[in-house]
């Protein structure tokens, strides 16, 4: 699977696709937001749920390093 198919699935595949193949990398919080980060295949899927209403409101797949840099205080080696 790439970006282009990933984003083309309707939420809830998408939602399922990362739950059964993906890797939860990170998450962070950011006012009423929390971000989690997922590997998943060749690229990374970034979801934007809003804490107060319970909802997604963005899921945005990318292969970017560059849009990890907000991960990076959370991301951690594993020996």
């Amino acid at each position: 699977m790439d970006p282009a198919h990933f984003t083309s699935l309707d939420t809830e595949d998408q939602l399922n696709a990362l739950y059964f193949e993906g890797s939860v990398l990170a998450n962070r919080y950011e006012d009423e937001f929390i971000f989690l980060l997922y590997s998943l295949d060749s690229f990374y899927v970034e979801i934007r749920h809003d804490a107060y209403t319970n909802r997604i409101l963005q899921v945005s797949a990318f292969k970017s390093t560059d849009k990890l840099e907000p991960y990076l205080p959370y991301l951690t080696e594993v020996y």
